[in-house]
C-alpha cells in the first residue's frame, strides 16, 4: 500500500463517517419527531450535541487533513478547480455544522429536557434540522466534485 492510497482510504472513509451519520441523524431526527415524545426529541438533541462534536467534527479534520496530504502525496495541485471548491465548500460546513448548529441543537435539547417542550423550542429546532439538511446537500455536492474533478 502506498502513502497515497493510505490517505485516500482514511479521506474516504471520513467523508464516510462525516455524511453517512448525519443522514442517519436526519432519520433519528423524523423518527423522534413523529413519535410525539418530547423525550425523544430532548435526548436526540442532546445526542445530536455530542455526536457533533466528538464524531462528525474529528471526521472533518481528518478528510481536511488527508485532503491536504492527497494533494502534496499526488498529482494534484492546490489550484485545481475541484480542490477549490471542495475547500470551500468545507470551510462553509464545518463554520455553520459546528460553529452553530451543533451548539445550538445540544442547547436546545437540555432546554427542553430542562423545561420541557414549547412552539418556541420546537420552532427552534426545526430551524436547525433544515440547516443541517442544506448543509447535508452540500456535502454530497463535494462528493461530486470530488469525484467528477471539475476541471481537470
Amino acid at each position: 500500500m502506498t502513502s497515497y492510497e493510505l490517505w485516500l482510504f482514511l479521506h474516504i472513509t471520513a467523508a464516510m463517517v462525516w455524511i453517512g451519520g448525519a443522514i442517519t441523524a436526519q432519520v433519528f431526527g423524523v423518527l423522534a419527531k413523529r413519535s410525539g415524545d418530547p423525550g425523544q426529541s430532548a435526548a436526540l438533541g442532546r445526542n445530536l450535541g455530542f455526536v457533533g462534536m466528538y464524531v462528525f467534527l474529528p471526521s472533518a479534520i481528518v478528510v481536511v487533513l488527508t485532503g491536504g496530504l492527497l494533494i502534496e502525496d499526488g498529482n494534484w495541485d492546490w489550484g485545481e478547480p475541484f480542490v477549490i471548491l471542495g475547500l470551500l465548500g468545507w470551510a462553509v460546513v464545518v463554520a455553520a455544522a459546528f460553529g452553530y448548529v451543533v451548539r445550538e441543537m445540544g442547547k436546545a435539547g437540555a432546554r427542553m429536557a430542562a423545561e420541557g417542550p414549547s412552539p418556541e423550542l420546537a420552532a427552534r429546532v426545526g430551524r436547525l434540522v433544515l440547516i443541517a439538511r442544506v448543509l447535508i446537500v452540500v456535502l454530497v455536492a463535494i462528493v461530486f466534485v470530488m469525484v467528477v474533478k471539475p476541471g481537470t
